[in-house]
């Protein structure tokens, strides 16, 4: 089980996440350090429990088609790697990131202007470098109105989870946004294994709403190859001996 690290960033500042309800986000407190800025916490979050992969959603490019490449750089060059949600509308938007080494692509359904966007960028960035993030909120798709998207056609998740695969997706994130930082669950228990009985060789991701560890070990049981975790790391609910015996 491999627990990846989130950084949520918001005005170029780690913010909290809760419920996907953006406009409320504030700077994130950590028992960790007193610092909100993006490399304080990630070498915080290194320090205290080794993590060196992390998830980034840049809402600033998300909700802003502001990308923060000087934090990329920054942060890779203090040694990190991460997934980044940078809010992809289509594969060309991507060209900006082509030449940082240590970036894996999250193609978020959120943003995405729909499937044959998503197969352009597996096929630029490779099985291995392109993430597909099922966003979800209160278990219904969370779908860009682009013109065109047949994923705005779809009500299901699973058959969203299915089309992707079919563009050659290898590795998925399942995000239900209501769930996030919420800790309630993560809300796709469900859809998580019923992909794993289906896709045995698809590397799934799951997270928002992890409490303590024993939801770590249910996720696992269910088939997740890896959590995204945050506020349960800065609260003290999931403490470095936790960490370090499960990863």
């Amino acid at each position: 089980m491999k627990i990846i690290p989130v950084l949520d960033i918001l005005n170029q500042t780690v913010v909290r996440g809760v419920a996907g309800k953006r406009d409320t986000y504030q700077p994130i407190q950590s028992r960790l350090t007193q610092s909100s800025q993006p490399l304080d916490i990630a070498c915080a979050l290194r320090d205290e429990f080794q993590f060196s992969e992390f998830y980034v959603a840049d809402l600033d490019a998300i909700l802003h088609s502001e990308l923060n490449l000087d934090l990329y750089r920054r942060l890779l060059e203090a040694g990190f790697t991460f997934l980044l949600d940078c809010g992809l509308r289509c594969a060309t938007d991507s060209e900006p990131l082509t030449s940082l080494e240590g970036v894996s692509l999250v193609a978020g359904l959120e943003t995405l202007a729909g499937p044959q966007e998503l197969e352009k960028l597996v096929r630029q960035w490779g099985v291995r470098q392109t993430v597909f993030s099922l966003d979800l909120k209160q278990g219904v798709p969370l779908v860009s109105s682009a013109p065109g998207n047949e994923f705005a056609l779809i009500d299901d998740p699973l058959e969203v989870a299915e089309i992707s695969i079919q563009q050659g997706v290898q590795q998925m994130i399942l995000l239900d946004l209501a769930q996030v930082g919420t800790g309630t669950g993560t809300g796709t228990e469900e859809l998580c294994w019923t992909l794993r009985s289906r896709y045995p060789n698809l590397k799934l991701i799951t997270g928002g709403g992890i409490r303590h560890t024993d939801d770590l070990t249910a996720e696992a049981t269910r088939g997740a190859d890896a959590v995204l975790v945050a506020s349960a790391l800065h609260d003290g609910r999931i403490g470095r001996e936790a960490v370090l015996s499960l990863s």
